[in-house]
């Protein structure tokens, strides 16, 4: 049963992204949401496949007077990124999301509300089981383990689909037809640090916490705090020989900012840490946007005592290599007038525990060419401080296409709907688009969908306006189609 604060329209649409909540789908466990996809189908008697890597295609007949129309693509990922604000206890394995209304907004409490990209899946649902939507043969392609680097895609089999023009509904900015998103590389570096017995006997827990985060594509341009390298200027900033470290841990997954992060430490003198954290908190409150003014800082004492701690020059060059490390936007694309983002890196996940150390990164970019030069940076940087690196999980970018016959129909039907124009416009973050163009051929591919604000964090939320009209213009689309 869809609950109250729900909008009663478009009804099919809320009621799939109310039961889509109620299913457990972190990335790599999307057992249940297949499940799920694939008994709604059978109560329609629709055809399904899954292939080798769990991703799930639902064909659906044309209806009546479409049955010689081509076939089209709807796509759209099952996982979801799970983070929480830390006094959130959940079991994203297990738990359902628990959502409320705010205002016009959709919202969940303390986590990720699976808007990304839930709502998508839910319009796609929707798509099955209403007779009065006029509409060509669909494809409905659902795909797994999108969030830690579009793993379904790379295992998409283009022979089970046949349709030449894809609609993608992951994007989050209602008003705007994407035609191009960002490819991405992620970095892991590694390396074996030498532990020696602690000579303070007093240690501490330093906490840096409460960053807005968000999404390291979407939200990247934006300059938030990233808790990894707020902790990294406040350990540096101890003077020299006033404290030893033995443990730190920061970030949650390659494509969240870091809005937490804390480090374990011995400390000669506690004061001096707390006016050191208030020195780092005052210079960065004086640059840091407006909306990302509320992160805080915390020191703990610890019950028990931490018995080993980084040998001093190993301490010295870890220190060096995270602040030396980059983060942030560092490229604009000069034919959006510099509007959009052409070339990022994610200072993401950083672990520092028993002696190992680990940091994940994620480069993003709309041209490969121009993001050699920041790779070769980061693995000047490695092998300067004796760090250990890997590539993995590369992606391609996809690149804006205009001549484009159903970005125009898209379009045209937009302004005539709303009597205004789309934006046309791509996205500093990584879709399926790419992938799965190079994959089945040349197709004509657009992506569109209601407004979500704050993906990949616990500020997520879905502009319930925007979910209707996104709804009636897939509608529009497909009868025209």
């Amino acid at each position: 049963m869809v609950p109250s604060h729900f909008p009663a329209e478009p009804s099919a649409v809320w009621g799939y992204f109310h039961a889509i909540n109620q299913i457990p789908r972190p990335s790599k466990k999307e057992e249940k949401i297949r499940e799920f996809i694939l008994a709604e189908a059978a109560k329609f008697k629709l055809r399904t496949d899954v292939d080798e890597v769990g991703n799930v295609i639902v064909y659906v007949p044309a209806s009546s007077g479409y049955e010689n129309h081509d076939a089209v693509i709807i796509q759209n990922h099952m996982d979801m990124v799970t983070d929480a604000t830390p006094d959130r206890i959940i079991n994203f394995v297990q738990d359902p999301i628990v959502t409320f209304k705010d205002g016009d907004w959709i919202k969940a409490d303390r986590t990720t509300l699976g808007a990304d990209n839930g709502i998508g899946c839910a319009a796609a649902l929707a798509l099955m089981n209403d007779p009065s939507i006029a509409h060509p043969p669909l494809e409905l392609l659902f795909t797994v383990d999108e969030e830690t680097g579009l793993v379904g895609a790379w295992g998409v089999q283009a022979n089970k689909l046949s349709g030449k023009k894809m609609i993608n509904l992951d994007t989050e900015e209602w008003g705007s037809l994407y035609i191009g998103c960002a490819g991405g590389i992620d970095y892991e570096f590694k390396k074996n640090v030498k532990m020696v017995p602690a000579k303070f006997t007093t240690s501490y827990k330093l906490t840096v916490g409460g960053f807005l985060g968000g999404h390291s594509g979407v939200d990247i341009h934006e300059q938030r705090g990233n808790a990894i390298k707020f902790l990294m200027d406040w350990l540096h900033s101890l003077p020299a020989g006033s404290f030893e470290l033995s443990e730190w841990r920061g970030g949650k997954a390659h494509n969240i900012i870091p809005r937490d992060a804390f480090a374990l430490v011995t400390l000669k003198d506690v004061a001096v840490a707390s006016e050191a954290a208030k020195a780092v908190e005052g210079r960065w409150k004086s640059f840091m946007p407006q909306a990302d003014q509320g992160f805080f800082t915390k020191i703990e004492k610890l019950d028990s005592p931490i018995a080993e701690v980084l040998e001093p020059a190993d301490l010295k060059n870890l220190m060096g290599f995270m602040l030396a490390f980059p983060h942030g936007a560092h490229a604009y694309d000069l034919a959006s007038n510099k509007e959009l983002v052409a070339l990022s890196n994610n200072q993401a996940i950083s672990l520092l525990v028993r002696g190992q150390f680990y940091l994940q990164s994620s480069l993003r970019f709309f041209d490969r060419g121009e993001c050699v030069a920041l790779e070769n940076q980061i693995v000047a940087l490695a092998e300067g401080f004796g760090v250990h690196f890997e590539k993995n999980g590369e992606y391609p970018s996809w690149k804006p296409v205009r001549e484009n016959k159903l970005l125009d129909l898209v379009a045209g039907k937009y302004e005539s709907l709303f009597n205004k124009k789309a934006k046309i416009t791509a996205i500093h973050a990584g879709l399926e688009c790419g992938i799965l163009r190079d994959k089945i051929g040349p197709i004509d591919a657009v992506s569109f969908g209601p407004t979500i604000m704050g993906a990949h964090s616990p500020q997520e939320r879905l502009h319930i306006p925007s979910v209707g009209t996104f709804w009636t213009l897939l509608k529009e689309v497909l009868k025209a189609l």
